[in-house]
């Protein structure tokens, strides 16, 4: 019988978040990756990580049939927003803005499966997804209740607390959709912000 790895609980730590900005320590995680651009959520987004979903649960099919034994639970859809250089810049959700698609894999997860699920279902050259490993290390987040588009006033609290604490934001945005968006509200939904960050 598979054990399912379940990495949003062995990871609680780094997901846990409330609406007081906290420091966290985040270990190096892999990724199922792909860039994007456009308005946040819009069409093209919500279009990516449909395709992002039934990706990586071709990637879980082929796991399980080519390893035995091993298995994993879908994880929550992650972005990191803005340019590749940016730190902690606010995300306008009426603007265009680029993008990075994650879902969190499992080590035994391999370059491989990627590789033949994508060649399978044809999205090779439509949709070049890869595996990337991302270090944030230090990092300062909180958690955002409500509608994607009101996550301004979090993403203030998350600047201000850092710099209280004499941090500097030193990378991209990260946003985690801990809440099924087709099953929740949007007054209800639940958006982890993340903010990787240096000393002044």
């Amino acid at each position: 019988m598979s054990a399912r790895v379940d990495l949003l609980s062995l990871h609680a730590g780094e997901y846990a978040a409330g609406r007081a900005p906290r420091v966290v320590a985040v270990a190096p995680a892999r990724y199922v990756a792909v860039d994007g651009a456009g308005v946040l959520p819009g069409p093209a987004f919500e279009a990516q990580a449909r395709a992002m979903s039934l990706l990586l649960r071709g990637i879980r099919a082929r796991v399980r049939e080519e390893q035995p034994g091993k298995d994993f639970r879908l994880p929550p859809l992650e972005a990191l927003v803005g340019p590749p250089r940016a730190r902690g810049e606010t995300i306008d959700a009426t603007a265009p803005v680029p993008w990075k698609l994650l879902l969190r894999i499992p080590a035994f997860v391999r370059t491989s499966d990627l590789a033949a699920v994508a060649a399978g279902d044809g999205l090779e050259e439509a949709f070049p997804a890869r595996i990337e490993e991302l270090q944030e290390g230090r990092c300062i987040q909180v958690l955002h209740v409500g509608p994607f588009t009101g996550l301004g006033p979090a993403m203030e609290r998350l600047r201000g607390a850092a710099a209280d604490r004499g941090l500097l934001p030193r990378g991209r945005v990260h946003v985690a959709w801990l809440s099924d968006a087709g099953r929740t509200p949007p007054e209800r939904r639940r958006t982890l912000v993340r903010l990787p960050v240096k000393p002044r």
